[in-house]
């Protein structure tokens, strides 16, 4: 006998999965939704020197806290579990050494002061967001759906949990090509 709180319409609004889905695409959307207003007060506009520092100390303060956090939450809650299945491991590989360059984007932003390099890098920070989460939208949110045993729904909770600045159990393996820590 089925529980009619687990009775749902596969692929519709009801189904786990798709509620899962919707849960993780919400917490990917907050970050670039932050971050380009961000960029476009540094890139756009023509600001006084106290104005503009600022706004600089701003995108570096959310940077440096709430990108990296989503960036740490992303690896630990999507990635990790996906690292080790075949179907996913190169997928993985690539958006952790995209995440990489993200995160060396915003160490340069920290230690540059000068107008145009600022704006070059705020700029490739912004693209460099936009591209990673459009991946892991259109790629690893199908591909993790897809393999067996994965339960969409606990890994939307941990990265929920994650983005909330709580944490995880460790799990008892390693994942060793895991890029971003938590130190």
């Amino acid at each position: 006998m089925t529980l009619t709180s687990e009775v749902f319409t596969q692929a519709s609004e009801t189904d786990p999965a798709i509620q899962a889905r919707a849960v993780i695409r919400t917490g990917q959307q907050g970050p670039l939704a932050a971050l380009q207003p961000k960029v476009a007060l540094l890139t756009e506009l023509e600001l006084g020197a106290d104005a503009r520092e600022a706004a600089l100390a701003a995108l570096i303060d959310f940077c440096t806290g709430s990108v990296r956090r989503h960036l740490n939450a992303t690896d630990q809650a999507l990635y990790a579990p996906a690292a080790g299945s075949p179907e996913t491991r190169l997928l993985i590989r690539a958006l952790r050494t995209a995440a990489t360059v993200l995160d060396r984007d915003i160490d340069a932003l920290t230690r540059t002061d000068d107008t145009s390099r600022v704006k070059t890098i705020t700029q490739s920070i912004e693209a460099h967001l936009a591209t990673h989460l459009a991946v892991e939208q259109a790629v690893l949110l199908p591909a993790l759906t897809c393999l067996p045993g994965m339960e969409l729904a606990a890994l939307a909770a941990d990265f929920t949990t994650l983005l909330d600045g709580g944490r995880l159990d460790r799990p008892a393996d390693l994942d060793v090509g895991r890029a971003v820590t938590d130190d």
